[in-house]
């Protein structure tokens, strides 16, 4: 199964039909043009879509051919006292995160991003938490962006240094628990990732 999300709401790609929220519409491949999902789901009345089929693989191929591909990572970082390093960009909090450069692997670039971001050092990996996708457009063309989302953990513990020039105006250790992702201001994008995390523990 795929999870995309296009303007933060869901776009399933599966092969069975999923108990999820009822005001997400399930359609038959042959019944979903991707040209029209892409437009619909710019709309404010667009509350996301499953779409089942017998090849999944296939079908996201099909469906990524519509888009540039751009390749991501980040962190979900762990200090000393289990605290979670969260960032805040454009009011809205979020994980360090960033595009991997021509030549990096994603492990490399997840840890730039990070230091880059946050100006935190110690950081290793401990594992591969998920992958995740969404799609935006910028300037006019349609992006879809597959980030590599690992566990890391640091033994930082200096004064943290927001990446201004990246619009990122907080930076913050805070003990962080399943029961918080509902609540925390965040994208549904960042919650579903988090939930991820908290539920293969």
């Amino acid at each position: 199964m795929y999870k995309i999300f296009i303007n933060d709401k869901p776009f399933f790609i599966t092969n069975s039909k999923l108990n999820i929220d009822t005001n997400i519409d399930t359609v038959e491949f042959d019944f979903l043009n991707f040209d029209n999902l892409i437009q619909n789901a710019k709309s404010e009345s667009f509350n996301g879509v499953s779409l089942v089929c017998k090849n999944v693989g296939e079908v996201f191929e099909l469906f990524a051919k519509n888009f540039k591909i751009i390749e991501a990572a980040g962190g979900l970082v762990f200090n000393s006292k289990n605290e979670l390093l969260l960032i805040e960009r454009l009011g809205v909090w979020d994980l360090p995160k960033g595009k991997i450069d021509v030549g990096e692997t994603p492990e490399i670039a997840a840890i730039r991003e990070v230091e880059e971001e946050c100006a935190v050092n110690g950081l290793t990996i401990e594992n591969l938490v998920c992958e995740s996708y969404h799609m935006y457009t910028f300037k006019e063309k349609n992006i879809l962006k597959r980030t590599f989302w690992y566990k890391m953990n640091s033994t930082f513990t200096g004064v943290l240094v927001p990446q201004t020039e990246e619009n990122i105006t907080k930076v913050e250790w805070r003990y962080f628990t399943k029961n918080d992702i509902e609540t925390l201001n965040t994208y549904e994008s960042i919650r579903d990732i988090l939930g991820n995390y908290f539920e293969n523990l």
